[in-house]
């Protein structure tokens, strides 16, 4: 076996046994002391694990184990899960809290409600394979969704726990992306730098005679995501 075989070889039980903190990989100088190889050496091993999809090269930022990474699609259908489906990820999403509260102006005018009405505020965060993905918030008008907190018992499916409100159907109406560094609690969630890049994603989700039910903020680990836009054509 040659040398940069070795040292795929050794790689790949260290990716199947998550032992690659976030995900990323050494740098080259520590792998090559680790194997007792040139840098030339790991770089092939790195280059063969990258064409058979599991190391994603990011020049510039890091070499990361390939599963913790997303391709998103834009369209109107709002469920993360479904929009997975085939790209061989687990998804799992943990709620942080669940609240009734008032709201700031802005996110009254994208729900289209009049103040001083309530929302149900949930916060959470998702996980791809057990990695920190994205964690934010969205809000629910009270009026509109009653019940929603009960509804959250035993699940962590928005989707599931809107069908229990009697909203078995809705879709998204726009999508805004941007970004921004990360919060301090927004980075200590998703175990990164407070200097790391996060995308910036708000958005509206409306029943199917478009009245407003959701109106969501997140922050997504920019190094774990991409936004796919294919054309009709």
């Amino acid at each position: 076996m040659k040398r940069w075989e070795v040292v795929r070889s050794g790689i790949l039980n260290d990716i199947q046994a998550r032992a690659f903190e976030n995900g990323r990989l050494p740098g080259d100088f520590v792998l090559a002391e680790r194997f007792g190889v040139n840098r030339h050496t790991v770089r092939n091993a790195i280059k063969a694990l990258e064409s058979e999809g599991a190391l994603r090269v990011q020049h510039g930022v890091g070499t990361f184990v390939a599963d913790d990474f997303v391709s998103h699609k834009l369209d109107s259908d709002p469920r993360f899960t479904f929009r997975l489906l085939g790209q061989n990820k687990s998804v799992k999403r943990q709620i942080i809290s669940i609240t009734d509260a008032s709201v700031e102006p802005e996110i009254i005018k994208h729900l289209k409600i009049a103040p001083p009405a309530l929302v149900t505020e949930v916060r959470s965060i998702s996980f791809i394979n057990d990695w920190p993905l994205a964690t934010g918030t969205a809000y629910y008008p009270v009026e509109r969704v009653p019940g929603l907190a009960t509804a959250f018992e035993g699940l962590n499916s928005p989707t599931a726990a809107l069908k229990r409100c009697g909203i078995p159907e809705y879709k998204r109406k726009w999508t805004r992306i941007t970004a921004r560094r990360p919060t301090q609690q927004e980075a200590q969630l998703l175990r990164i730098s407070s200097s790391s890049p996060v995308l910036f994603e708000t958005n509206v989700d409306v029943t199917p005679d478009g009245l407003p039910i959701k109106y969501a903020f997140s922050a997504i680990r920019s190094d774990r995501y991409e936004y796919l836009i294919e054309s009709n054509d």
